[in-house]
């Protein structure tokens, strides 16, 4: 009797896993034969940023994209060639969902071509409020605002301690906001706005005019500075002063320029490989459902974005900000 109850349920399992076997091979089939549905991305892939745009590829690809074709263009952080590749991914490839860009100046000028076009953008990086508006409610921020994060940044800064302050601010569409937000929440004294127009400028005259005024802490509104080898030539100068930038300080591209560096952070963002590979990842996560549930129909897709309630009323993520630090050359969480 035990003997047979035993060839019983042996049998019962080999039926199980057959059935589970012929489903799963039924179901890679039918997403076979499903269309493939096109998604563009435009990303920095060349020059000083090409680092960040190869973030933005591994965290997109590191996900489930059964079904999805990517078409990756580059435009190296300049505005023309974005411009040029947006043209070619919605006339040439006919899509009608991006993710990117992620550089501040392509962003501003990306914006208006969305307008009145059935194509939406999805930033994985910071942005202004204002080109939500600008693009006819056609672009999405997957972080959060720049206005908010500046914000966040000016009132830490001053909670701790740090009244008198210079800025380094350089002449882009990024950095501008950035500055513009801080100063109008600051409730202390900016001493210095250490204004920069190109950037690969020699910032040794302005770290020397901060170093005189004798200020408390510094904000860096952009990653040029670092670059630009902002932190080495602080201490040449022998400069101890703090410095504060924004989340860009944690890609593993600039690490080892920042330490002692303080920034601020999407709290939800854990992965070490930095923010710009964690919000391509939840960028592609959040889209690529909704696009093979709407068969990439643009209508269907962002009448599912509006109805997630994961945006604020100006297409920004909804995410809370922490602060941060370099420390050995690895992000510690500020408690």
């Amino acid at each position: 009797m035990r003997n047979i109850i035993v060839k019983i349920s042996s049998i019962i399992v080999i039926l199980c896993a057959t059935f589970l076997i012929i489903s799963n091979r039924e179901r890679v089939t039918r997403e076979e034969q499903l269309p493939t549905i096109k998604v563009g991305v435009i990303a920095p892939f060349t020059g000083f940023l090409a680092s960040v745009g190869e973030d933005v590829r591994m965290g997109i690809l590191d996900t489930n994209h059964n079904g999805i074709e990517y078409i990756f263009e580059d435009d190296a952080c300049d505005n023309t060639k974005a411009i040029s590749a947006f043209k070619k991914l919605v006339e040439a490839d006919h899509v009608n969902i991006i993710i990117g860009p992620g550089c501040g100046g392509p962003q501003e000028v990306i914006t208006p071509l969305l307008k009145n076009k059935n194509v939406i953008a999805l930033v994985p990086s910071a942005a202004t409020e204002e080109l939500y508006t600008r693009s006819g409610n056609n672009f999405y921020n997957m972080q959060y605002a720049l206005e908010d994060e500046s914000e966040f940044i000016a009132k830490r800064m001053y909670e701790l301690g740090y009244k008198r302050i210079a800025i380094i601010h350089y002449a882009n569409a990024f950095s501008d906001v950035h500055t513009k937000a801080f100063k109008k929440h600051f409730k202390g004294e900016v001493v210095v706005d250490s204004f920069i127009i190109k950037d690969d400028t020699d910032i040794s005259v302005e770290l020397l005019k901060i170093k005189k005024a004798n200020v408390d802490a510094v904000f860096s509104t952009d990653i040029t500075f670092f670059f630009a080898q902002g932190m080495n030539k602080m201490k040449s100068f022998g400069m101890t002063t703090p410095v504060f930038s924004h989340y860009v300080t944690e890609i593993p591209a600039v690490r080892s320029m920042v330490e002692g560096v303080t920034y601020s952070f999407p709290q939800d963002i854990t992965d070490k490989r930095g923010a710009v590979y964690g919000l391509s990842k939840q960028s592609a996560e959040f889209l690529v459902p909704l696009v093979k549930e709407c068969s990439g129909d643009y209508t269907c897709i962002k009448k599912k974005i509006d109805a997630s309630q994961e945006f604020t009323n100006t297409g920004t993520k909804k995410r809370e900000l922490i602060l941060k630090t370099i420390t050995n050359g690895e992000p510690v969480v500020i408690r």
